[in-house]
C-alpha cells in the first residue's frame, strides 16, 4: 500500500493471491458499476468502518471478526500456532524496545497483550495509539484517530478536514471559524473568532513624554498594518494614556524606512497608521481617553530605531534672529518643530523653521529656500508668526519670495514642507538687483548683448523655480503692433519670459530654447510696457536679444461684405495666440471695417485644414471679441465660424490660425440684419419653464466658461422680489452653457456655468433687477429647456439636507448652482457647497468620503451646526488620485454633525457622499 500523508490511494486492479474468495469477489466487484464505494485500499478491508489487514490481523484473520487463539498469529489470512522452542519475538524494529521474557519467548513484557509494545520505554497499544499506530514512532496526523493499527482518514470529533488536514476551527488561527479564514498576524483564534493579542515586545507604561529604543533585527512580522508592506518585521509597545488628550508618536530619529501604527489593545482595531511623514520616517497622532491602552507598532526595514512619544502643547513662536547683512546663507531643519505659521500657500499642518530679518536699507530683498522635495517659503510683515504675508511660494527644490522693505523693517521668514519635515534646507537672503536692469526705450529694431555670469537668481522665470541668474529689460511699444523678441546668437539655451508692465507683472508669454533659439511675439498697444527676462537652467555665457516689429495685419479687406479671400498660411509666421486655442501654427491676418450696423459672420468653409478664427478689436494688440475653433468637431475637416454685432466703421482684425498645421484656406465674410437681444422677455413670473431649439440661431455672445461656438437663445427676466433665483437647463437634449448678464446683452457677464444638459446657476437679484439669460452651446444646437424659480434654500446652513441615521448611507446631489457661503480650513472658499446634517446612531469612528464624485471635492465636518468647531477637513484623498476626499471623526451616540460637500477652487458638480462606521 502506498501511503501519502496518511491518505490511501485505491488500486482495485491489483490482485492479492491470499485473500479469500469472498473477499476477492468483493474486491473485483469494485471495478463494476454496481459495486459500493470503498473506503479502504487493497489489501486492507473495511470491518465496521475500520480498515484492517485481513492477511495479518489476529483479530480479523482472513475475515472480519475471525479472532485467532491466544498466542497464535495471522499469516496470509490464516491463524498459526507459535512454534515450540526458539527465541522470543523480536518486535517490528523501529523504536520498539519490547524484550522477550521467560523460556517460552514470543510474549512481550507489557501485560501479555500481543499489541502492547514498549515504545520509548512506555507500553502502548499500537492498534489505537496515534503516536505509535501499527508500530513504534508511526504518528497519525493531528486530529486523526488510530484504529486497527491504521491512521484513519476521517477526522476526530471536534476537528474539520481543511484541504486534507484535520484542524480545530475554534482555535486554529489559519482556519478560525471556517477553513482558510486566517486571522491577522499576532491575532489569536478564540472560540472560532479572531481575537486580539495584547502581548507587546515591551510595556512602556503611562509616561509622556518619553523616548524608547528598539530593533527590528531578526524580528517577526506579528502585526498587520494597512500602511506597511507585507512581511515587514515589527516591534510592539504597550502604552497606557496617563490622561485624556492627543499623543504624538514618531520615528524621526531612525535611520531607515519605517511605518508606524496604533492599535486598540482591546480589539486590535487600527487607530492610526503612517508610512512616510518625513521622508522615510513616520508620525501618527492618536486621541486617547485616560487609562486607554494602545499597541504602538514600529514596522519597516531591519535595524535599530528610536520611538518618540510627545504631547502637543501651546504653539511657541521662537524665531532665530538673522544678522542684518546681505548676502547671507544659513542652513536648518524642521524636524521636531511645531507648526507656528499658517502659510498662505499651505493647507497642511507642517512644522516650520522661523527666522527674523531686519533690512539694513530700503530696497527689494530676495529670500530663497532650497531643499530636496517640496519647499514652502513664507515672508510675513512685523516680524511675527501672525503677521500678514508679503509673499508665499510652494515649489519643488527651491522657493523664492521677493519683498520690498523699508530701512530697519523686520520680517519673519518661515520655511516648511507640506505634510512632512525637512531634514535639512538652505536659506539665502540677498538684495535684489534693480529690475528691470536696463530700459530699452521704444526703439525698433534694436539688439542688445551681455553675459549672465555673476547675475543673481531673483526671479522665478516661466514658473520654474530653480534657474540661473537673469538679465532684465523693459521695452515700450512705439505704436500698436506685434513685436518679436528673439535670442538667436546667444551662447547658451535661453529661458525667456515676458511680463506686463513691471518685473512683478502678470506673465504674458514664455519661450525656451530647444532646437531653435527662444523667440516670442507679443501684440502691444502704443505706449504699453513689458519686461523681458532672460534666464537659464544654470548655464553661463553671453546672450543676445533682438527686438523688432512685425507687420500685422497683413492685408486690409476694406468694408466690402460679402466677400471671400483665399490663400495659404504656409508662408506666414506664428505671431498671435488665439484666445480659444494655443499658439503653434502660422496665421493670416486681415483688417475689416464694418460698412454699416449689423450682424457679421466670418467662416473658413472650404479650407483644407483645421482652422481657428479669432476676431480682435481695432488692432492685432486688441482684445479678442469672439473666437472659434471647431463649428462641427465631428466633421472630417473642422472649419470655424464666428458671428458678432458690429457698428458702422468699427474695425476688427480677423486672424485665421491653427493649433499646429498650415495649408490652403478660404475666408468668407457675410452681413445680415441683427436680431433682437434678448429674443424673448420672460417677465417676472416664477416659477416658469420654457423650451426651444437653438439650431440656426446666430452666435452673438461668448460665454466666459466656454467657447460658445453654437448659436444662443437669449431671454430677459425681471426679479419680482429680493432673493436668490435658481436658473437651470435640466431636461435639455444638448450640452448647454448657461450665462447671466445684468442689464442687457452688451453688459459684462456676471455668472457662467458649463454643466452639460443640466447647467444650473444661483444668483441674487434685487426686486426689479433685470438680467439677460443666455442658453448657449459649444457644438451643434438642439432642443433645450430653461427653468427660472426662487431658491428654497435647501442644502444651506439654515436648511441643511437631513441624512437618515442608517449605516452605511449614500447621498447624491450636485453643488452646481449652490451658494458659496461656508468655507473650510483646507479649501473651498470660492466654490459652491451643499450642507448636510447627520446624527450618529451609535458611538464610534465614522468614515466619510466623496468617492465616485465627478469633480474635485473638499470635505469638512463641523460639530453641531455650521457655527460649531471644525472636527476635520480633507481636500484630496490618498486613495483616489487626489480628486475626491475622505476623513474620519470619532462621534458619541446621538451626536449631530454638519457635513459640508465643497469644491476645490471654484469647481462644482455631481457628488456622492458616503458615511459608515469602522468595524
Amino acid at each position: 500500500m502506498k501511503r501519502d500523508g496518511f491518505r490511501f490511494r485505491y488500486a482495485p486492479s491489483r490482485a492479492v493471491a491470499w485473500l479469500p474468495a469472498a473477499v476477492l469477489a468483493a474486491t473485483s466487484a469494485c471495478g463494476s458499476d454496481e459495486a459500493p464505494a470503498q473506503i479502504c485500499d487493497v489489501p486492507y478491508f473495511d470491518c465496521d468502518g475500520v480498515c484492517v489487514a485481513l492477511g495479518s490481523d489476529p483479530d480479523n484473520c482472513g475475515a472480519c471478526g475471525n479472532e485467532c487463539p491466544a498466542g497464535a498469529s495471522c499469516v496470509n489470512g490464516a491463524c498459526e500456532e507459535p512454534a515450540q522452542g526458539g527465541g522470543g519475538a523480536g518486535g517490528d524494529g523501529g523504536t520498539d524496545d519490547t524484550a522477550a521474557v521467560g523460556s517460552g519467548g514470543g510474549v512481550p513484557d507489557c501485560g501479555g497483550e500481543r499489541y502492547m509494545k514498549r515504545c520509548d520505554g512506555v507500553c502502548v497499544d499500537t492498534r489505537t495509539d496515534p503516536d505509535h499506530c501499527g508500530k513504534c514512532g508511526e504518528q497519525c496526523d493531528p486530529g486523526r484517530a488510530c484504529a486497527g493499527s491504521l491512521c484513519q482518514r476521517t477526522c476526530l470529533e471536534g476537528f474539520t478536514n481543511c484541504a486534507g488536514s484535520c484542524v480545530d476551527l475554534s482555535v486554529d488561527p489559519l482556519h478560525c471559524g471556517g477553513c482558510d479564514r486566517a486571522c491577522d498576524p499576532g491575532r489569536p483564534c478564540e472560540e472560532g473568532t479572531c481575537g486580539c493579542s495584547v502581548e507587546p515586545s515591551e510595556d512602556i507604561g503611562a509616561v509622556a513624554p518619553q523616548q524608547v529604543t528598539g530593533t527590528t533585527r531578526d524580528a517577526a512580522n506579528t502585526r498587520a498594518l494597512s500602511c506597511s508592506g507585507a512581511d515587514a518585521p515589527d516591534q510592539t509597545f504597550l502604552f497606557t494614556a496617563p490622561s485624556a488628550g492627543t499623543y504624538i508618536f514618531d520615528t524621526f530619529e531612525t535611520p531607515f524606512d519605517t511605518a508606524l501604527g496604533a492599535l486598540s489593545a482591546d480589539t486590535c482595531a487600527e487607530l492610526a497608521c503612517n508610512d512616510d511623514a518625513e521622508g522615510a520616517q513616520s508620525q501618527i497622532f492618536v486621541d486617547l481617553a485616560e487609562g486607554e491602552r494602545i499597541l504602538v507598532v514600529v514596522s519597516g526595514a531591519e535595524g535599530d530605531f528610536t520611538l518618540r512619544l510627545t504631547q502637543p502643547g501651546p504653539v511657541m513662536c521662537t524665531p532665530t534672529a538673522l544678522e542684518p547683512v546681505v548676502p547671507q546663507t544659513v542652513t536648518g531643519t524642521t524636524v521636531g518643530l511645531e507648526d507656528a505659521v499658517s502659510a498662505d500657500c499651505d493647507y497642511t499642518s507642517s512644522g516650520d523653521a522661523t527666522y527674523t530679518f531686519t533690512a539694513p536699507e530700503a530696497g527689494a530683498y530676495v529670500f530663497g529656500a532650497r531643499a530636496s522635495g517640496e519647499v514652502i517659503l513664507d515672508v510675513l510683515e512685523d516680524g511675527t508668526c501672525t503677521g500678514e504675508s508679503l509673499g508665499c511660494e510652494s515649489a519643488f527644490g527651491e522657493s523664492t519670495v521677493t519683498a520690498e522693505l523699508e530701512a530697519e523693517q523686520t520680517v519673519l521668514v518661515a520655511v516648511s514642507s507640506p505634510g512632512r519635515s525637512l531634514r535639512s534646507f538652505t536659506l539665502d537672503v540677498f538684495k535684489a538687483p534693480p529690475c528691470p536692469g536696463q530700459d530699452l526705450g521704444s526703439t525698433v529694431p534694436q539688439t542688445v548683448t551681455g553675459t549672465n555670469e555673476g547675475l543673481p537668481d531673483a526671479l522665478s522665470t516661466c514658473f520654474v523655480s530653480t534657474t540661473g541668474g537673469e538679465a532684465t529689460y523693459s521695452f515700450t511699444a512705439p505704436n500698436d503692433g506685434v513685436y518679436l523678441f528673439d535670442t538667436r546668437g546667444s551662447s547658451f539655451p535661453v529661458l525667456m519670459d515676458v511680463r506686463s508692465g513691471a518685473c512683478d507683472g502678470e506673465f504674458v508669454t514664455c519661450a525656451e530654447s530647444d532646437v531653435t533659439p527662444a523667440r516670442a511675439t507679443v501684440p502691444l498697444s502704443a505706449g504699453e510696457t513689458v519686461v523681458v527676462v532672460l534666464d537659464t537652467y544654470g548655464e553661463t555665457g553671453t546672450y543676445q536679444l533682438e527686438v523688432s516689429e512685425v507687420p500685422c495685419p497683413l492685408i486690409d479687406l476694406g468694408s466690402t461684405a460679402p466677400q471671400t479671400v483665399t490663400g495659404t498660411t504656409a508662408e506666414f509666421l506664428d505671431l498671435l495666440e488665439p484666445s480659444c486655442g494655443y499658439s503653434g501654427g502660422p496665421e493670416a491676418t486681415y483688417r475689416f471695417t464694418a460698412p454699416a450696423d449689423g450682424l457679421y459672420t466670418f467662416d473658413t468653409e472650404g479650407s483644407t485644414f483645421d482652422t481657428i478664427l479669432d476676431v480682435r478689436s481695432g488692432s492685432c494688440a486688441g482684445p479678442s471679441l469672439r473666437c472659434n475653433d471647431d463649428v462641427d468637431p465631428s466633421a472630417e475637416v473642422t472649419t470655424s465660424r464666428v458671428s458678432l454685432l458690429l457698428s458702422a466703421d468699427q474695425t476688427v482684425i480677423v486672424s485665421l490660425d491653427s493649433n499646429s498645421t498650415s495649408g490652403e484656406y478660404m475666408l468668407n465674410i457675410a452681413q445680415q440684419d441683427a436680431p433682437p437681444c434678448p429674443l424673448i422677455d420672460l417677465g417676472s413670473t416664477v416659477p416658469q419653464t420654457v423650451t426651444g431649439n437653438n439650431e440656426g440661431y446666430p452666435d452673438l455672445l461668448t460665454p466666459e466658461c466656454g467657447s460658445g461656438s453654437g448659436g444662443e437663445a437669449t431671454y430677459g427676466f425681471t426679479a419680482p422680489a429680493d432673493g436668490y433665483y435658481s436658473i437651470d437647463t435640466a431636461g435639455s437634449s444638448i450640452a448647454t452653457i448657461l450665462s447671466v448678464r445684468e442689464g442687457g446683452c452688451g453688459e459684462v457677464e456676471t455668472e457662467c456655468v458649463d454643466g452639460g444638459a443640466a447647467s444650473r446657476l444661483l444668483v441674487w437679484l434685487d426686486a426689479g433687477a433685470s438680467i439677460v439669460i443666455s442658453v448657449d452651446t459649444d457644438g451643434a444646437g438642439g432642443e433645450y429647456a430653461l427653468s427660472v424659480g426662487q431658491f428654497a434654500g435647501t442644502g444651506t446652513c439654515d436648511t441643511p439636507v437631513e441624512l437618515e441615521p442608517v449605516l452605511p448611507l449614500t447621498a447624491t446631489g450636485t453643488t452646481m448652482g449652490s451658494l458659496a457661503a461656508k468655507s473650510a480650513s483646507c479649501g473651498g472658499s470660492d466654490a459652491p457647497e451643499v450642507i448636510h446634517s447627520f446624527t450618529a446612531p451609535e458611538a464610534g469612528t465614522y468614515v466619510i468620503d466623496t468617492y465616485g464624485s465627478e469633480y474635485d471635492t473638499v470635505l469638512s465636518v463641523f460639530d453641531g451646526d455650521c457655527s460649531g468647531e471644525e472636527l476635520d477637513c480633507n481636500d484630496d484623498s490618498l486613495w483616489d488620485s487626489g480628486v475626491t476626499s475622505e476623513l474620519s471623526v470619532s462621534l458619541e451616540a446621538g451626536q449631530t454633525i454638519t457635513i459640508v460637500v465643497d469644491g476645490y477652487d471654484r469647481e462644482s458638480g455631481r457628488y456622492e457622499l458616503h458615511v459608515d462606521i469602522e468595524p
